[in-house]
């Protein structure tokens, strides 16, 4: 369907090709708050330890299939997050088979570190953009993910 102007609109392969080189500079600001945690957390520990920040208490299995990984190899991860003391395993007396996964108190207030960093590095880039730049770059966010959980529950429902 031509635009105002004439143009044809981009496909969606020509929007997501430009959706991609534009999100660059926003992921490299993504990830920059890794590299200023001391000490530093890989990131699958991040992802990890931010599972359990939001979902709270999980056994070692649900969480394996929310991480995307098999129980052995978040099992091994958890075991150094464990030994970091960022995270505890509980093991409840009627079920010795059960681990339970939450994140410590310093865990928390490591993530809280971490997103302190992002939110201040993310505030500094924002302050360069117009209000109305800032509420465009929301709203293109906004339903961005709406799209993104439609299409993980589409294919959470075909697996």
């Amino acid at each position: 369907m031509p635009t105002p102007f004439n143009k044809p609109l981009p496909s969606v392969s020509q929007m997501a090709g430009r959706a991609v080189a534009e999100a660059e500079a926003l992921v490299r600001l993504w990830d920059r708050a890794e590299d200023w945690t001391t000490p530093r957390i890989p990131p699958a520990q991040l992802k990890v330890l931010s599972i359990l920040r939001q979902r709270g208490s999980l056994k070692l299995s649900a969480l394996a299939a929310e991480f995307g990984a098999i129980p052995s190899s978040t099992s091994r991860l958890c075991d150094r997050l464990e030994a970091s003391g960022l995270i505890r395993r509980e093991i409840p007396r009627n079920n010795r088979r059960e681990v339970w996964l939450s994140v410590t108190l310093e865990g928390s207030r490591r993530l809280d570190a971490f997103d302190a960093t992002r939110r201040t590095d993310f505030s500094a880039v924002l302050d360069l953009m117009s209000p109305d730049a800032q509420s465009a770059l929301l709203e293109g966010l906004q339903a961005f993910t709406m799209a993104s959980t439609e299409l993980q529950e589409q294919e959470q429902l075909q697996a």
